[in-house]
């Protein structure tokens, strides 16, 4: 049984409606009747709303290990603890 604990509250929706989806399309197709045109675009749109966001998780993958390495490769100095006078 896959768990949902990783995933935000908009992905459990899209899981959620994907299931549903997926559900009602192969209960349609079981009596002998076509897949609702409908139900097939809001699969299609799931699966393109996922893609979206593998999508924008892996830029964020990539944003955060450019950050850490360039982080790595200049590190801070740490500052003094003495207060530095102002310039008048």
């Amino acid at each position: 049984m896959a768990t949902f604990s990783g995933i935000g509250p908009l992905g459990r929706a899209v899981a959620l409606l994907a299931i549903l989806a997926a559900t009602g399309a192969s209960g349609a197709t079981k009596d002998g009747e076509k897949p609702d045109p409908e139900m097939l675009k809001m699969m299609e749109l799931l699966r393109e709303m996922d893609m979206i966001k593998q999508i924008d998780m892996l830029q964020d993958m990539h944003r955060v290990e450019a950050a850490s390495d360039q982080a790595r490769a200049n590190p801070r100095k740490p500052e003094s603890d003495t207060p530095k006078e102002k310039v008048k």
